[in-house]
């Protein structure tokens, strides 16, 4: 792009430049512009970013079915994700020149996130062990609710009565698609659930306040080297797990794309969060079931039944009531 092409931009834009988020954003609108494209407003692009998220996101299940159905063990699985993120992220921070120091002021909140994105992953794959694993989905993807409860408290947002019927909404639609009839129910299987949700909405929160300071990219890259010791210390401590590599192709692919999705999703689930706000990317992300299912369709050949593909449109339903009414509020995007 040449710098006559960013200079024939009218300087209309640069009137959006009021902070650093809004600096970013209109830095991408004038490249856009000078390509012909429209204007692309804070609220529109952080909802774009989000759901692009959920679909890397719904790739992340799925490669790693196929990974361990070609061989992988699940520490295998867990150990080159954060590994792949560690190598895909440095070359990009040190290319775009940002500092790895981070100050004591936001020590604590790197180290709270990283360590409740562990306690997330523990709780969660702990829980499937007594617990099956549509019940254990359902309670983690109730997130939303808790992330819009505790935001709503602390005075950042103001929920409506409407939202709060699509949270439900969003909930059942849940039930219907992922709950099998006749599951049994472990009480300490639901207490680990439980307790990942917990992690799974202090992370969120946590981590969106760290992502505004240092952005997305440095915090996960922090969040994934910080995963990928405490997992090698757990491995070498515990001489009794086991590790065991894809040897096909498939498999190898798998890993790779698994890691590659996985960290992927969650720098653009923060940027996108950083422009509309946690309580609404978290929500947006409950689609991710929905591109899941799709992919799962594509990929795996599996088809689903009359009553997933009814808990798949009440999903979709409730995400789209839920963003109509966010977007029809007054206040400031950044906000909801």
């Amino acid at each position: 792009m040449s710098l006559a092409a960013i200079a024939s931009v009218p300087q209309k834009h640069f009137y959006l430049i009021r902070s650093n988020k809004e600096n970013a954003l209109a830095k991408l609108n004038i490249c856009l512009e000078s390509l012909g494209m429209q204007y692309v407003s804070p609220k529109y692009s952080g909802v774009v970013l989000v759901l692009i998220s959920s679909v890397c996101f719904a790739f992340v299940p799925n490669s790693a079915k196929i990974a361990m159905d070609e061989g992988s063990s699940l520490s295998f699985l867990l150990v080159s994700r954060y590994a792949i993120g560690v190598a895909l992220l440095l070359p990009i921070v040190f290319f775009s020149k940002t500092k790895l120091a981070i100050s004591n002021g936001i020590l604590p909140g790197v180290i709270k996130a990283s360590v409740l994105a562990l306690g997330l992953i523990w709780a969660t794959y702990h829980a499937v062990e007594f617990l099956d694993i549509g019940l254990v989905l359902i309670i983690l993807y109730s997130f939303p609710i808790g992330v819009a409860l505790i935001s709503h408290f602390q005075g950042k947002i103001f929920i409506n009565f409407g939202q709060i019927a699509c949270m439900f909404l969003l909930l059942f639609g849940l039930w219907t698609m992922i709950y099998e009839d006749g599951v049994s129910v472990n009480l300490y299987g639901l207490v680990l659930s439980f307790a990942g949700l917990i992690c799974f909405v202090l992370f969120i929160i946590s981590a969106s306040e760290v992502a505004d300071k240092i952005g997305s990219t440095l915090l996960n890259f922090y969040i994934c080297l910080f995963g990928l010791f405490v997992l090698l210390a757990v491995i070498l401590l515990h001489s009794d797990i086991t590790i065991r590599v894809p040897m096909t192709h498939k498999g190898i692919f798998a890993i790779v794309s698994n890691g590659f999705f996985f960290i992927l999703s969650w720098v653009l689930y923060f940027q996108g969060a950083k422009l509309i706000g946690a309580t609404r990317a978290s929500f947006l992300a409950c689609s991710e079931p929905l591109f899941a299912a799709l992919l799962a369709i594509l990929l795996l050949g599996q088809l689903l039944s009359i009553k997933e593909w009814v808990g798949f449109l009440i999903i979709f339903s409730s995400v789209l009531i839920f963003e109509t009414l966010s977007g029809a509020k007054r206040d400031n995007p950044t906000n909801l």
